[in-house]
C-alpha cells in the first residue's frame, strides 16, 4: 500500500516559505504607514474640524459647563500624534520579545489608525452629546 502523505504530485514543488525577515519588514511598513496616515488624518481634523466647533466649545464653556477632559486634551495636544511613527520604530527596535517585535510595531500602527482617529472624532462631538443629554 502506498503512503499518501509521502507521495507528491509530479512536477509540483512545495511553495517556498516566506522568510521571517520579509514578514518583519511587512509588519514594520504596515505600522509605519498606518501611523503616518493616522497622524495626517488627526492633524487635518485638528486644523480644520476643531476650529468649526470652536463656537460650540465656547458656548459650552460660557453656559457654565466644562468641556470634557478628552475634548480638552485632544484640542490642545493633537499634534503629539506625530510621535506615533517614532514609537512604531522604537517598538520595532526595543520590544522585549525579539520574535514579536515586528508584529508589535505593526499592531501599534494599526491601533493608532483604527483607534486614534475615531477617538478624535468622538472628542469633537462629545460636548454636543453632553449638551443633548442635559436637555
Amino acid at each position: 500500500m502506498t503512503d499518501i502523505s509521502a507521495s507528491r504530485s509530479p512536477g509540483l514543488s512545495p511553495a517556498p516559505a516566506t522568510p521571517a525577515h520579509s514578514r518583519g519588514i511587512i509588519w514594520l511598513l504596515i505600522g509605519l504607514i498606518s501611523s503616518i496616515v493616522a497622524a495626517i488624518a488627526i492633524t487635518l481634523i485638528g486644523a480644520w474640524v476643531f476650529p468649526q466647533f470652536s463656537d460650540t466649545f465656547t458656548a459650552f464653556s460660557l453656559s457654565g459647563n466644562e468641556l470634557p477632559l478628552l475634548t480638552r486634551l485632544t484640542t490642545r495636544f493633537y499634534p503629539a500624534i506625530w510621535c506615533a511613527p517614532a514609537l512604531v520604530i522604537l517598538i520595532r527596535l526595543s520590544w522585549p520579545s525579539k520574535a514579536r517585535r515586528p508584529i508589535a510595531a505593526g499592531v501599534l500602527g494599526l491601533l493608532t489608525l483604527f483607534g486614534g482617529v475615531p477617538l478624535v472624532f468622538l472628542s469633537a462631538y462629545l460636548p454636543i452629546f453632553q449638551l443633548l443629554s442635559s436637555v
